[in-house]
């Protein structure tokens, strides 16, 4: 065999190695009551390392979208492992599709059906203990675009024992926006025969929203209570019910759910639906909490710069760096590295404290425990009080 032929051959061999498996497959949903379908993308070492554990991304798509698009995140998320930008993980893209209105909000409801619940109860218990995945809300993130962004926050907010790393692209995430920037759009989409879910792509959203926050199976033909009536004025009872799925009101009621949670957004500043405008007031509110996060407002419109995947590398190095982070502050006073606290620990900090040993990344962040910015005698007794 000449050396060209051999060259070739590693080269090609190294190729395969490095490529992720995608798989559709589809398991019954008791939440459903029938089989969702979903795509999941396996690491490169998956197959090859039966042992090893991977921590999991789920991406819920968009609107008027199912399980099988972006593309280009895949694309991505191949590429950022083979760099070695983000580790190697599992990505999950469950469908929260469902017709007539293109779209479930990740939402239970009477008209849809239970989505929350298939994610929560059904997906994630059946990805865990189907695949190698490490069960832990440190090593779960949960993503999307648009109607998935929404879903992201709002899973994680709920259900932080399962998410506390959430990034949304575009998402409406901050119900008080709704009604002043999507009113003049859906009044001017409606024509003489009134609300129509066909009347445009604004008057389908809330038609969709519609039936994930406020179905009503007795009212035909379309079985939903818009928030709004003929005139554009709020109708305080629905409007309470799609409250109650508002991501912002949600983390404003529960703030001990999102202390550990870690969040990531951004959006368009030309979004087509205003849904910066939603950002803004989650960042802000996050902001008032003292709650870490990371928001972009970048140029361009709703889906082009999600879409195309110049989106994706963001929100998956946050993830990357979330991962690192809660995993490092998971073995706060684990100087050596070892995965155990012993007294070796001890000795290795009072080494640092001494000025006898210079600490390295990992240990400048799981040996301060007390977050002074220093290594001190305090250090010392907190790691002494955890053996």
């Amino acid at each position: 065999m000449s050396y060209k032929k051999i060259i070739f051959t590693l080269s090609f061999t190294l190729f395969i190695s490095l490529h992720a498996d995608i798989i559709t497959s589809s398991h019954f949903s008791d939440a459903l009551g029938f089989d969702q379908y979903y795509e999941i993308v396996l690491p490169p070492s998956y197959e090859s390392n039966p042992d090893s554990s991977y921590p999991t991304l789920y991406f819920l798509h968009g609107f008027g979208a199912d399980y099988s698009w972006y593309v280009a995140l895949v694309e991505v998320f191949e590429s950022m492992m083979a760099s070695g930008e983000i580790r190697e993980s599992i990505l999950i893209k469950p469908d929260g599709f469902v017709l007539p209105y293109l779209g479930s909000m990740y939402t239970n409801s009477e008209y849809n059906g239970q989505f929350e619940d298939y994610i929560i109860q059904d997906l994630v218990p059946y990805i865990d203990s189907t695949y190698n995945t490490v069960n832990s809300p440190e090593n779960r993130a949960i993503l999307g675009h648009s109607m998935g962004g929404y879903g992201a926050v709002k899973l994680a907010i709920k259900f932080p024992e399962l998410f506390q790393i959430s990034a949304s692209h575009s998402g409406p995430i901050a119900f008080q926006n709704i009604i002043p920037d999507l009113l003049p759009p859906l009044l001017d989409e409606t024509g003489i025969l009134g609300y129509q879910p066909w009347n445009g792509v604004v008057s389908l959203f809330l038609y969709s929203a519609s039936a994930a926050f406020s179905p009503d199976v007795e009212d035909w033909p379309y079985y939903v209570d818009l928030p709004v009536d003929s005139y554009g004025n709020v109708i305080e009872e629905v409007w309470g019910l799609w409250l109650l799925q508002d991501p912002l009101t949600l983390a404003q009621n529960n703030l001990e759910n999102i202390e550990s949670t870690r969040f990531y957004m951004d959006c368009g500043d030309a979004d087509e639906y205003l849904f910066n405008n939603h950002s803004d007031s989650f960042s802000d509110f996050l902001n008032d909490q003292n709650i870490h996060h990371d928001y972009i407002l970048y140029a361009g419109d709703h889906v082009t710069e999600v879409f195309n995947g110049n989106r994706f590398p963001f929100s998956l190095a946050f993830i990357e760096n979330a991962f690192y982070l809660n995993n490092i502050l998971g073995n706060m006073g684990d100087m050596d590295g070892n995965g155990i606290i012993n007294m070796l620990d001890i000795m290795v900090l009072i080494q640092i404290v001494m000025g006898e040993s210079i600490p390295n990344e990992s240990q400048e962040i799981v040996g301060d425990l007390d977050f002074s910015g220093t290594f001190e005698i305090f250090d010392i007794l907190l790691l002494s009080d955890r053996l």
